[in-house]
């Protein structure tokens, strides 16, 4: 079993909506040392029920289109009860429902993001959201090692 599950997602072609890509490629190089897998995806999909139930955490990070840009939010996730939908649109708590359902097992899970600021056509992040990478790379340490176990905070 890893120990950690980081999905980076979003559309790395649409400005800030690629915060997720971005992150996983830093959070890569850091991931051996808390025996994390980082993937990247567009979107979240059926088929990420399993590995996510072969982990002990999933960390989503995503880009918010709600927030002041450059804001970082978290909170934990909990599985979503009930059938499986599948649609274009899985959300993190659909995820680990299907884990739970499919697998039998559900980790605790977070979603990490940022409030972008464009999400125009491009495959670069606005100043304010690049300048948040830093920040976003030492929450998520702070999830994998423990740091940060509970629900909804703020940064």
């Amino acid at each position: 079993m890893t120990k950690a599950l980081i999905i980076g997602y979003g559309n790395p072609l649409r400005g800030d909506d690629g915060i997720g890509w971005h992150a996983a490629r830093l959070l890569a190089g850091i991931a051996s040392a808390h025996d994390a897998e980082v993937l990247t995806r567009h979107q979240l999909m059926p088929e990420l029920a399993e590995p996510a139930s072969e982990a002990g955490t999933v960390i989503f990070v995503d880009a918010a289109s709600e927030g002041a840009p450059g804001r970082i939010r978290w909170r934990r996730v909990e599985p979503q009860p009930g059938p499986a939908s599948f649609t274009h649109h899985i959300s993190p708590e659909s995820l680990l429902g299907m884990a739970k359902e499919l697998y039998g097992r559900c980790p605790r899970a977070f979603v990490v993001s940022v409030a972008g600021e464009s999400f125009e056509c491009g495959e670069t992040l606005s100043p304010i959201v690049r300048a948040a990478l830093p920040a976003l790379i030492e929450l998520v340490e702070k999830v994998l090692s423990g740091q940060i176990t509970e629900s909804a905070e703020e940064n």
